[in-house]
């Protein structure tokens, strides 16, 4: 296993004022080289970024997304702040964003010595390969509040390219990005599956140890900050899938149900279960269907998902009331009519409204 960084340096579009650049990339998972279009705002993207700052008080987004699924997996970014969708310069899947919003990470690779977690510095417009062989599909990343320090969150899950439901990733490892080779176990106590996020602090996680098999980590930690596995939990909560941690200290954590047309709430520790529907975007226009990857955005207020699920599936932003009981207003980000999305996160900028 490679614990080296290999770089690239990049200019997109979205990094000057270009119309189209083309470049190198140092990647294994896709071609060598690229040629990437200076994206420009639409009328759609233009109406998109409306709606969006309209429902954050005027706060900045930006909404990471891979398409195409099945085929080549295209990662694309659209950003508030210049209303374009932009495709990024490798191809991949599960793609994050960090706490800041700065950087994008995402897997790469099918077989298990081709798989890799990649990073795009949208400030730099540096690719980074982070890592590479077994064991590198993408969980998690999260940003320690007491050291700055962020760490990426990776298993084996996928690498036999079996089927989600059959897909044990085994144990649970962690490095910090700014020195990949320190890697290090995590956890091993249970097995581990395609889901994991965690609380602000740290110290809470959802967790799929197996298909549908949702719960919450309560974890301990010892003196010089690695996990005690001894005196952390696991705790089943229930079944569901696509489950989601409350970015936040409020250790909320949700499931989505059997039916794809809810996810169940649940407050710290499982308290005050309840079913908060997520489909009100779709019955509003007559759409039949249901939803599919759930996932909290970097504010707890907001959470995104696929709408409907399928081949016309669409990237949907939704905020929740304070008390997570209900979503009060959607928008759709990616394209009407564009390539089926799947996975995804979104980015919100930190404070409050501006309006």
């Amino acid at each position: 296993m490679s614990g080296s960084v290999q770089q690239g340096r990049i200019r997109s579009g979205f990094l000057a004022a270009a119309a189209s650049l083309s470049l190198m990339v140092l990647s294994s998972g896709c071609s060598t080289t690229a040629v990437i279009d200076g994206a420009k705002p639409t009328a759609e993207t233009l109406e998109t970024k409306k709606q969006l700052l309209e429902m954050t008080g005027g706060r900045r987004v930006k909404v990471v997304w891979n398409q195409n699924a099945d085929k080549d997996q295209k990662l694309c970014l659209f950003d508030t702040k210049d209303a374009a969708i932009h495709e990024l310069p490798f191809c991949g899947s599960s793609p994050l964003l960090s706490k800041d919003g700065r950087c994008v990470f995402a897997s790469v690779g099918k077989a298990p010595d081709e798989r890799a977690v990649k990073m795009f510095d949208t400030k730099t417009a540096t690719v980074t390969e982070l890592s590479k062989g077994p064991a590198n599909n993408l969980l998690a990343v999260w940003t320690d509040p007491k050291t700055s320090r962020t760490w990426v969150f990776v298993n084996a899950s996928g690498d036999k390219n079996e089927a989600w439901n059959d897909a044990k990733g085994g144990p649970i490892y962690r490095y910090p990005v700014d020195n990949p080779s320190a890697r290090e176990l995590f956890w091993d106590r249970t097995s581990s599956h395609f889901y994991l996020m965690f609380s602000e602090d740290g110290t809470r996680a959802c967790l799929e140890p197996s298909w549908a098999n949702i719960g919450q980590l309560k974890l301990a930690f010892t003196a010089d900050g690695k996990v005690d596995q001894d005196k952390s939990v696991f705790k089943a909560f229930g079944g569901g899938c696509f489950p989601s941690m409350a970015p936040d200290n409020s250790y909320r954590l949700f499931r989505l149900d059997g039916d794809h047309s809810s996810v169940t709430m649940c407050d710290a520790d499982n308290a005050n279960p309840r079913k908060v529907p997520t489909l009100d975007m779709l019955k509003e226009r007559n759409i039949p269907g249901n939803c599919w990857l759930t996932r909290w955005s970097t504010d707890a207020r907001y959470i995104s998902l696929i709408a409907p699920a399928g081949d016309k599936a669409r990237i949907w932003l939704g905020r929740l009331d304070e008390g997570a009981t209900k979503f009060e207003k959607w928008v759709p980000v990616s394209p009407d009519g564009g390539k089926q999305c799947w996975q995804s996160q979104a980015w919100i900028e930190p404070g409050k409204s501006k309006k």
